[in-house]
């Protein structure tokens, strides 16, 4: 008889031990594991950009008067993205409706200093950097209810992020994010869910690699959202129970609350990024160590001369390449080793090394060439337009500049559209009305107002009544004092009121 295999759950949770965080970390570890070859090539770029002179180990050249990548980048950036996005509330359809209208207004004004107050622009300005040279750029909203209603957006790290590994977003189960916490922030989160469960965490000081610089203990609290379980969760690595676990607190269209990663190019079907100086590194090597070969090259060219004298000929010359100083022009050999004809000084070609430098220069040439084309740089350079030109030839170089960028520009608006939703939502569901006014600066009667409004509208109707009413009787006795007096027997006139 065949062993009966286990079950296993769609869910995060272990179905024997619903306390239990097992099924969590493992979970994390085997994301953290699939993107662990990304990590280590985007540590690499983080080291080259930032001048690092070793990267495992071995020197990297890097020349701080020819530093192509940090140029290449320092160009993408502005062109990616250039300023702070700016929401727009309005009805999906064009609906004339006046308080329709006031309440988009309203909104999209409250959104407008959410954004404000939440350093927007440094947001978006972290997720380009990553997006352009690592290819994800990540940020998280939080709902803080503390002291007074706010939102809050924050840029992530690459480490502080993680997600079920998947062919396409739609098909992400769960999205995480890492906060590091003290033991006391821990206990003050935490001691009411799990009690001292939170002891046993591991932690440590001084990780550089997470931006830890002081020496405080911290662990690594992960705060899962889980689609599938519509759960949230919190687990630490070396607690072997849920820290916390509750239903989401933010009640959001897409579950997250943070909007799709901005991605540049990715794996097919996976969502593991390609950096875009993959492409191109071994273009910068090359670029690199030419370079290196031409300054060594100039180096060596100096006018240099044999006089006769009394040194041997080898050591001469030796002498000559290896003297630094410019003052330095001639050295005497013996007259028989001279080789010339009969000029009093016999002076060393120059020709070679300066055909060599030449050389050099125009393969470096070239190869600066390719990089631009491959990076998009030559598009963007094509694109910028001269105060001169017309307005037709400005356009056209505008759309040709920003093909190649297109794409990322087409993410990080996304990415920003993502935000503002998410922010809307939680504004919507958890702000009160005065929070809203304030915020927005719009000014809408109350309800004491309102029913001053009637309570003046029901004075001004009942007076208006009133005097209706006193008009009604001077009229009809002006009425009676015309008509004769009735005759005895006399039908009464229809329409005028009896004496």
């Amino acid at each position: 008889m065949d062993e009966q295999q286990p079950q296993l759950a769609d869910t995060l949770e272990d179905v024997n031990e619903p306390k239990s965080s097992d099924v969590l970390l493992t979970a994390i570890r085997e994301a953290a594991r699939s993107f662990e070859p990304w990590y280590t090539q985007c540590d690499r770029i983080d080291k080259i950009y930032s001048l690092a002179r070793s990267i495992g180990g071995s020197a990297v050249y890097q020349d701080p008067d020819f530093d192509l990548f940090w140029s290449s980048t320092e160009i993408l950036k502005p062109a990616v993205y250039a300023r702070p996005p700016s929401p727009v509330v309005s009805t999906r359809f064009a609906i004339r409706d006046p308080f329709l209208d006031q309440v988009s207004e309203m909104l999209e004004r409250t959104l407008a200093t959410t954004l404000d107050k939440a350093c927007i622009d440094d947001v978006m300005k972290g997720v380009r950097d990553d997006l352009i040279m690592t290819g994800r750029g990540v940020s998280w909203l939080t709902y803080e209810d503390e002291e007074h209603q706010r939102v809050t957006v924050e840029h992530l790290e690459m480490r502080d992020f993680l997600h079920e590994p998947a062919r396409k977003w739609a098909e992400v189960g769960w999205v995480a994010r890492c906060a590091w916490m003290t033991a006391d922030e821990m206990r003050d989160r935490f001691h009411e869910a799990s009690g001292d469960a939170y002891k046993t965490a591991s932690f440590a000081k001084r990780d550089d690699k997470h931006g830890m610089t002081d020496d405080s203990a911290k662990a690594p609290v992960w705060e899962v959202w889980s689609k599938t379980d519509s759960r949230v969760y919190w687990v630490v690595d070396g607690v072997d129970v849920l820290l916390d676990e509750e239903e989401p607190f933010l009640e959001l269209d897409h579950f997250y609350p943070c909007p799709r990663p901005a991605f540049a190019t990715l794996k097919r079907k996976s969502l593991v990024p390609v950096p875009d100086h993959a492409r191109y590194e071994s273009t910068l090597d090359q670029i690199n160590d030419l370079t290196r070969r031409i300054y060594g090259l100039l180096d060596q060219v100096r006018a240099r001369g044999l006089i006769a004298g009394g040194t041997d000929v080898s050591t001469a010359v030796e002498t000559l390449l290896a003297e630094a100083d410019d003052d330095m022009m001639l050295i005497p050999v013996p007259a028989e080793g001279l080789v010339g004809n009969g000029d009093p000084v016999t002076w060393l070609p120059l020709e070679m090394f300066a055909n060599t430098v030449s050389g050099l220069i125009s393969a470096r040439q070239q190869l600066i060439s390719d990089f631009y084309e491959l990076s998009g740089i030559s598009d963007i350079m094509r694109g910028a337009s001269d105060a001169q030109e017309t307005l037709g030839a400005q356009q056209l170089k505008s759309q040709y500049g920003s093909v190649r960028v297109r794409e990322k520009v087409d993410a990080l608006v996304q990415h920003a559209q993502g935000i503002c939703s998410i922010a809307g939502e939680i504004i919507c569901a958890n702000f009160d009305g005065k929070t809203l006014l304030e915020m927005s600066l719009t000014k809408m009667p109350t309800d004491a107002d309102i029913k001053k409004q009637i309570t003046l509208v029901q004075k001004q109707e009942t007076q208006a009544v009133e005097h209706l009413n006193g008009q009604l009787q001077v009229i009809q006795q002006q009425v009676a004092m015309q008509l004769p007096p009735p005759q005895p027997g006399a039908p009464q006139p229809q329409g005028v009121p009896a004496q």
